[in-house]
């Protein structure tokens, strides 16, 4: 059941990621915000795929050996929002450095 929910979050984490892009709403086009913004992106889906393939590995490993299952799952379930949360980070980041600049009166 842990399982699934993991999956779950997995799926919930890795769709809200494509709201990231809304960050470079305000990067002007040869500003170089767009590209954090990408690697805002790029971080928390690929820290999503490397939570779920290392939670995914532990509870293949602990079922082998006979270990309990469901702490590894649980592991999983509670690492899964720390690259989000860091992506998500980096691309509001992103967007406040587009705001700073000389003011125009």
């Amino acid at each position: 059941m842990c399982l699934v929910l993991d999956f779950v979050t997995a799926m919930g984490l890795a769709l809200f990621t494509g709201m990231f892009a809304m960050a470079g709403d305000s990067c002007a086009p040869d500003s170089p915000c767009m590209g954090q913004v990408g690697h805002g992106i790029a971080i928390s889906l690929l820290g999503i795929l490397a939570v779920l393939v290392i939670g995914l590995g532990c509870v293949i490993v602990a079922a082998i050996s006979r270990t309990r299952l469901f702490i590894w799952a649980l592991a999983t379930l509670l690492l899964l929002p720390v690259p989000f949360a860091i992506g998500s980070n980096i691309a509001n980041h992103a967007s406040e450095l587009s705001t700073v600049g000389p003011s125009h009166p």
